[in-house]
């Protein structure tokens, strides 16, 4: 069986993540090890079974149709990684300089509207999503949200 590339892609996520985990549980306080606990258990889960359906999935198009879209495959496949890289890494850097609470709504907004969402709904998401980051991290677990290099103190 050859491996595709997703598949090179989620075992590189599997192993950043593995070491991430295990780099958490070295942390001395509770509320530092929390997020990270969570967040790589979830995505551990979410990129096996990924991995899992790639290698014991059913092949839907046969060996001569397969190789002839080989490459149109990989390159929309590498595309639609870089489109994703391309919103995750803006996602950062606005965190980094603007802070979560202009990231959080900015991004949400964007990203809906992207996919054609009318600008209300765009708007009552990015709200929710901002409050419930919000209401999870500062007063239920005391964890201040990063205000960012414009905004901070």
């Amino acid at each position: 069986m050859k491996m595709r590339s997703g598949s090179y892609l989620l075992l590189a996520i599997i192993g950043v993540v593995l070491f991430i985990f295990f780099y958490s549980l070295r942390m001395a306080h509770w509320k530092t090890k929390l997020l990270p606990l969570i967040l790589s258990g979830i995505i551990f889960f979410l990129a096996s079974i990924e991995l899992g359906k790639e290698f014991f999935g059913k092949k839907i198009v046969g060996e001569t149709q397969a190789s002839e879209a080989g490459a149109t495959d990989t390159a929309a496949t590498m595309r639609g990684y870089l489109i994703a890289g391309a919103w995750v890494l803006g996602f950062l850097l606005c965190i980094v300089f603007m802070g979560f609470f202009v990231a959080i709504p900015l991004f949400t907004i964007a990203y809906m509207k992207l996919h054609g969402t009318k600008w209300w709904l765009a708007i009552l998401f990015a709200a929710c999503s901002l409050g419930l980051m919000y209401l999870l991290s500062e007063p239920l677990a005391g964890i201040p949200l990063y205000r960012g290099i414009l905004f901070g103190e």
